[in-house]
């Protein structure tokens, strides 16, 4: 089964890639064993990447190559999500006029950045769970309230979230599909120290929405540089092995939409400097190898070994079901040296 899903795995990574042709996706699925089809929807809906199959497919003319019970599927969350993620972009662009009042341009986190942005090829490839905004710290219970005055509600307010969280208890307003969570802080307090909120400020942009609402988003480098900070190193999936094909499929579709705007110098350089470096070494290693990007192999060259060995690490996790009891031990044994 572990071998099967190894395959699975490497079959979303191949389709949703920018990078990857048709062709390629083609011969791979004519000339090995059968793709369980039941492990592919387990991994991509662990990886919350099922939403941007039909697309990809679509696009690569691979439609007749799946069966179609699993077409139906995939076909079915793509369109609901992106009826989903129209209504959350006109949520975004009111809650963003209700800030423009207070003279106030927010930054757009992550997801929310994303539906206003031509990082990706289709309105529907990116899952979003809520609306993440950052506002100066100064002014976070201001914007809360004025959102309250606008039909918003605090959902389970708790003390700790008001004084000392990076972010305010999420907002509901009736009517509207998504939470806003309203951020003080990029990180967490434990990691703002890697990507501090005054530096991001002045990695940001100006950007006009829709009915002229203002904010402000990360360029590029950043953008691609708070992605992996927050898979890889704030829900720690670098430090168990795991690497989430959704954030590879965003680091590749930022790559093969803004390579020229993308300073990888610079942003290696910053990791390094940070303490973050390893980690993002074996993640843009696994985005080399699993999406195909082979842009990043020069840049890679000076520190691969630590890189393959958590590409390893990844690959072994899949394959093997015993993996898993001896990745602790063997991680702590090696990284000694």
């Amino acid at each position: 089964m572990s071998q099967m899903r190894l395959k699975a795995y490497r079959f979303i990574a191949d389709a949703v890639s920018p990078f990857v042709s048709g062709d390629d996706v083609f011969h791979q699925l004519t000339q090995q064993a059968s793709l369980d089809w039941e492990a592919v929807a387990s991994i991509a809906g662990g990886h919350s990447i099922t939403q941007a199959l039909y697309p990809a497919l679509l696009e690569k003319k691979l439609i007749d190559s799946v069966p179609d019970d699993f077409l139906s599927y995939i076909k079915y969350l793509h369109e609901l999500n992106c009826k989903r993620n129209k209504m959350m972009r006109k949520q975004l662009i009111n809650a963003v006029l209700v800030i423009n009042k207070l003279n106030i341009k927010p930054l757009l986190m992550k997801g929310s950045a994303q539906l206003f942005l031509d990082t990706f090829s289709n309105e529907g490839d990116r899952l979003l769970t809520d609306l993440d905004i950052l506002v100066p710290s100064s002014e976070i219970k201001h914007v809360c309230d004025e959102l309250i005055e606008n039909g918003y509600e605090i959902y389970g307010e708790k003390e700790h979230f008001v004084y000392s969280h990076h972010h305010y208890p999420p907002l509901i307003k009736q009517g509207e599909c998504a939470m806003v969570e309203l951020h003080r802080d990029l990180m967490f307090y434990k990691q703002q120290h890697v990507f501090p909120t005054e530096y991001a400020w002045t990695k940001a942009v100006d950007i006009t929405l829709p009915n002229m609402a203002k904010a402000k988003v990360l360029i590029p480098t950043y953008r691609v540089f708070h992605s992996f900070l927050h898979s890889c190193v704030v829900d720690k999936l670098s430090q168990i092995g795991q690497i989430e094909i959704r954030q590879l499929h965003e680091l590749a579709r930022a790559q093969f939409m803004y390579s020229s705007d993308i300073d990888w110098e610079e942003m290696l350089g910053y990791a390094h400097d940070h303490g973050v470096h390893r980690q993002l070494y074996a993640n843009l290693y696994a985005a080399s190898k699993f999406m195909s990007i082979h842009d990043l192999e020069e840049i890679l060259s000076r520190h691969t070994m630590r890189s393959i060995f958590h590409y390893i690490r990844v690959r072994s996790k899949l394959k093997y079901n015993w993996f898993d009891a001896l990745d602790t031990k063997l991680t702590r044994y090696i990284s000694r040296f």
